[in-house]
């Protein structure tokens, strides 16, 4: 049997993470992003995906997450990027369009914010842990309405403990390999 396609779409810690991912997955899966690129908050993913889906593009697997980028605060207005009913409409067709692209459809939720850490700089976007609790609950409801599995990124990462971020939001190399290798095992036992 050959390998199964598996492309990832998400954030900046998807891609640190992938690069491990794509290592300890090889044997079975051949690992692939938009050339290596970052997707932005949910209307980017959408927008991506319906792209990628008029073109008649399709996958095996398709690994996504998106959110920590609708999260984002602007320090000045106070205006959150994507509120929780856009990110929640986003959520629905990102998923409407993958079932369209992919066998198999797997949501990766967000991962934490530690205010204090993450709203310490001068400048920049303001984030807050609060938001990510509630984004990853529209997200569980849409996917449990869509019988889509559910990778809790944000439970495995809180519990590694402190000092696990190289700055307010990625983390430290060790920490990529372990959110990496929590993922390979959920695809290594993935049924398609």
């Amino acid at each position: 049997m050959g390998k199964k396609a598996l492309f990832a779409v998400g954030d900046s810690v998807s891609i640190h993470y992938g690069f491990y991912l794509k290592q300890m997955i090889n044997d079975q899966f051949i690992y692939a992003r938009k050339d290596g690129a970052l997707m932005c908050d949910s209307r980017a993913v959408l927008n991506y995906l319906m792209q990628e889906n008029s073109k008649g593009v399709r996958y095996d697997i398709s690994l996504v997450n998106c959110g920590l980028h609708d999260i984002r605060i602007d320090r000045h207005s106070g205006d959150i990027q994507v509120t929780g009913e856009e990110y929640e409409e986003n959520l629905k067709k990102i998923v409407d369009t993958l079932l369209q692209m992919a066998k198999k459809v797997i949501w990766v939720n967000i991962t934490p914010v530690i205010d204090s850490l993450h709203n310490a700089r001068t400048k920049g976007y303001l984030r807050f842990s609060k938001d990510v609790i509630y984004y990853n609950e529209i997200s569980e409801r849409v996917m449990t309405e869509q019988e889509i599995p559910i990778i809790d990124i944000f439970s495995f990462t809180k519990n590694l403990g402190e000092g696990i971020y190289i700055d307010h939001v990625h983390f430290k190399e060790e920490v990529r390999a372990l959110q990496a290798a929590f993922i390979s095992g959920y695809l290594l036992n993935c049924k398609t």
